[in-house]
This record gives C-alpha cells, sequence and structure tokens, in this order.
C-alpha cells in the first residue's frame, strides 16, 4: 500500500497491520506534514461522527418517499404472467372455454372406448380408497391449496432502504471531507481548504510579499542576531544562506507560526523586487535527498528535509525555486 491517502485512511481505520502501522507512525514523527495531516483526518472522524451520528435514524425525505410510491408499490413484486386457455385465443377474438372432463366411469381406463363389456377386461381389485378400474369420484380428491401471489413475501421497499441511502449520503459527506484532508491547497466548491503548514505559510507570504517598508520584521543587517533569535525559537540551528548566484538578495527574517510549531521566514528579493523566501520548522529524523515542488493557488513551493527539520523555498510561478533549494540545502 504505498498510496499515502491509502495508508492514512487505513491506519485510521485500524486496517493497517501491526508493522505497516509501526511503520507509518515513525515515518509521522519524522515528517511534520504526514503528522499534520493524520491529526486532521483523525479530527475529520469527529466531524463526520458528530455530523452523522442521527442521520441513519431519520425519516426519509418526503420528496423521496413520493417518487417512491409513484412507481413501485411497496410489497408488491412482478409475476411473470401464467398462460391459460382464455389468454392463449388470439386477439380480438372470443375467449376460448376450458374443455369439459367428463366424470369416470367404473371400470377400466379405455372400457368404454372398446364398444361394450364383451371386451372388458378383468376388474382389478380396490386398492385403498380409489373405486376398482378408476379413480377417485372427483369430489374425494382433495384440492390444492392457492393463496396470492405475494403472500408471505417481505416488502420490496422497507426501512431498511434508508439506511442504504443514508449510508450513501454519509459517504459522499466523508468523501468530501476527505478530499479536504488529503488535498492540500486545492480549493473546494464550499470555499475551504486544507490547514496544513506549507498551505499556512502559502498564506502568509500572499501577505507579506505586498510589503515594500514592512517586508521584513528585523533586517538583514542583523543576520547574526537572525540566527541566533530564530535559531532558538525554532529549535533549528542555521546559517542564512548566500543566493546571490541564484540572483536573490537577502532582506531579512520574521518569526511565524504553522503546523502549530514557529517557523522562521528568511526573505529575499531578486531584481525586479519580486519576493522569495526560505522557511524551516524543527522536526525528527535524517535528511533526505528529494526535493518536492507543491502548487498553492499560486504559491509554488519546493520541499526538503534536513537532519531535525523540513526546510521549503516559497515563491511565485516562473522562478527556478529547485534550483534555489538545492543551492540553499548545501549551506544550511
Amino acid at each position: 500500500m504505498d498510496d499515502r491517502f491509502d495508508r492514512i485512511s487505513a491506519y485510521l481505520d485500524g486496517a493497517l497491520g501491526a508493522e505497516e502501522a509501526a511503520a507509518l507512525e515513525a515515518e509521522a514523527a519524522r515528517d511534520p506534514e504526514l503528522a499534520a495531516e493524520i491529526e486532521a483526518a483523525g479530527a475529520l472522524d469527529g466531524e463526520i461522527g458528530a455530523a452523522f451520528d442521527s442521520l441513519l435514524e431519520a425519516p426519509l425525505p418526503a420528496a423521496l418517499m413520493s417518487a417512491v410510491s409513484a412507481t413501485t408499490t411497496p410489497g408488491t413484486r412482478m409475476e411473470s404472467a401464467r398462460p391459460t386457455v382464455a389468454g392463449a385465443a388470439e386477439t380480438g377474438a372470443d375467449p376460448v372455454e376450458a374443455p369439459q372432463v367428463a366424470e369416470a366411469e367404473p371400470g377400466a381406463p379405455g372400457q368404454q372406448a372398446l364398444g361394450g363389456a364383451d371386451l372388458a377386461l378383468t376388474e382389478a381389485p380396490a386398492v385403498g380408497g380409489i373405486p376398482p378400474g378408476g379413480a377417485a369420484p372427483r369430489e374425494d380428491s382433495i384440492p390444492p391449496a392457492f393463496g396470492p401471489a405475494n403472500l408471505d413475501r417481505r416488502p420490496i421497499f422497507s426501512a431498511s432502504i434508508a439506511a442504504i441511502l443514508a449510508l450513501l449520503m454519509v459517504g459522499a459527506g466523508a468523501g468530501a471531507l476527505m478530499t479536504r484532508a488529503f488535498a492540500p491547497g486545492e480549493e473546494l466548491a464550499d470555499g475551504h481548504a486544507t490547514r496544513g503548514w506549507m498551505d499556512e505559510i502559502a498564506d502568509y507570504h500572499r501577505v507579506y510579499a505586498r510589503q515594500v517598508a514592512h517586508l521584513v520584521e528585523v533586517p538583514a543587517s542583523e543576520q547574526a542576531h537572525i540566527e541566533a533569535w530564530l535559531g532558538k525559537e525554532t529549535g533549528v540551528a542555521f546559517k542564512v544562506p548566500e543566493l546571490s548566484a541564484s540572483g536573490f538578495a537577502f532582506q531579512g527574517a520574521r518569526l511565524l507560526v504553522a503546523g502549530g510549531k514557529p517557523v522562521a521566514q528568511l526573505l529575499y528579493t531578486d531584481a525586479g523586487g519580486q519576493v522569495m523566501a526560505l522557511c524551516v520548522l524543527a522536526r525528527e529524523g535524517e535528511g533526505s535527498e528529494e526535493f518536492t515542488p507543491r502548487s498553492f493557488d499560486g504559491v509554488e513551493m519546493v520541499r526538503w528535509l534536513a537532519p531535525g527539520a523540513a526546510w521549503v523555498a516559497v515563491g511565485e510561478p516562473g522562478m527556478d525555486l529547485e534550483a534555489v533549494a538545492r543551492e540553499a540545502a548545501l549551506e544550511v
């Protein structure tokens, strides 16, 4: 099970084996983004439960019941037609009456057709209640028992349909909520989006990238102070990367909070005045050589992992953020 969505979903449902669950927990301990997604999905479970606990017991909408009643009568099944003699007549013709069967006469079967007593066969002795040589009189026969076609059959439409429809509605609501949990930065129809730590950083970038006089909290001239101050606040020791080779000049820094953790935001500008930021927060685990691009509604990012820290380069569409991230990763 390699898909991130499926792994988290199975973990919350208790469907993962002990080893897989332990592996996912260990991975979440090293990756704040994964931990935030699991936490968000768990919170959504509670939200779904609170929203839909009473749905299964709620009556079906009147409009739905009317639509069902208009098409099929509850408790009725469609029976295939049984052909009869009258039913076999051609369209427009008078019904054909059922043939009359004469009463059985005593004697061996076919005796009357043979033409007389001279050819009569030896009469057989009576057996049980049947007279010798013939069937029991019609009035002595036990008639078969018939009943309505739908006798003792349970209704097709019942309260179980309400439960099925309710589960479908719960599934639709849960699907929308789970989409919100695992599609970070994608705006949904109801205007909500996932609130992961990278999405929160994207919000900060939208605000501060428009600032001119108040772009930074502490200017670049106090670089030593920035490194000591933000290193202490975030728990990540780092050096401000020199990115002039990529065309960016360091302007200063701010302290943010994302995913419930303090985040250092190092702000740079290019020759055209566009703002690019490097953000870092503490995490557990080793580093990785992977550089992962992400997009958050017009804000572009590239994330990489260093030992004990998660870094992300944040900028505008068109910026070569992967090159910036790789250059910064060599210095931090």
